[in-house]
């Protein structure tokens, strides 16, 4: 099976955000997609392409599904550096 990369992984987290957003404040499509300032039909076509979410709709999702981001440095193994 094919491993999959970075990118896939955190589109799955986003499809994943969605549905704990939805599930815990026991939302509606309707009530979701109002909240977040867009038709139903734009969070259909977000849900099958989550990467079109733009930061201040995602960081909602996070409010409403209970999450939170933390930014972490990425270590590049050249040592040193900031």
């Amino acid at each position: 099976m094919k491993r999959k990369t970075n990118y896939q992984a955190n589109i799955d987290s986003v499809k994943v955000l969605l549905y704990e957003a939805k599930v815990r404040n026991d939302f509606t499509d309707r009530d979701l997609a109002g909240l977040l300032g867009i038709t139903e039909r734009t969070l259909t076509s977000r849900r099958a392409d989550p990467s079109a979410f733009t930061l201040d709709k995602f960081f909602i999702l996070l409010e409403l599904a209970g999450k939170e981001v933390q930014f972490t440095q990425k270590q590049t193994g050249r040592g040193g550096g900031t």
